[in-house]
């Protein structure tokens, strides 16, 4: 491969990504990256900030920013660990547990499932999973 064929895929990658990630937003209403943190928080029940961050590898102003916007819309409660100042515990709030607990059953949610579904074949969709974790895996 050459360095303009490389350019051009991860140029692909990122319209693809762009595209998929407001479509997403535009179904469920919501950011991906906030819903994976309230699907997180939802198999993992309250953790602190910091570990958050870890697991799903997010850096800190962006966990931050994140977990900001969620508060603000009431989905989870930060609180300031008190054995530990500096930790701050994320717990769900009960309208996002339910929010979470809704995926795939409302409508707009179905839209995005299904068209993904007619788009792709199951083997595909493995495919797709199987290349992009090897190239999250990827280093130089």
């Amino acid at each position: 491969m050459e360095i303009e064929q490389l350019i051009n895929l991860l140029y692909r990658l990122k319209m693809a990504d762009l595209n998929m990630t407001e479509i997403f937003k535009g179904q469920t209403n919501i950011n991906l990256t906030r819903y994976v943190l309230l699907l997180f928080l939802h198999r993992h029940g309250k953790m602190t900030q910091t570990d958050i961050q870890r697991e799903l590898q997010i850096n800190g102003s962006a966990i931050s920013r994140h977990l900001k916007g969620l508060e603000n819309k009431g989905y989870v409660t930060r609180i300031r660990n008190p054995e530990n100042n500096r930790e701050v515990v994320v717990e769900l709030t009960q309208m996002a547990k339910e929010t979470v607990g809704n995926c795939g059953r409302e409508p707009g949610n179905k839209v995005l499932v299904d068209k993904f579904n007619d788009s792709f074949s199951p083997e595909e969709i493995k495919q797709l999973s199987e290349l992009l974790s090897k190239l999250t895996k990827l280093e130089l």
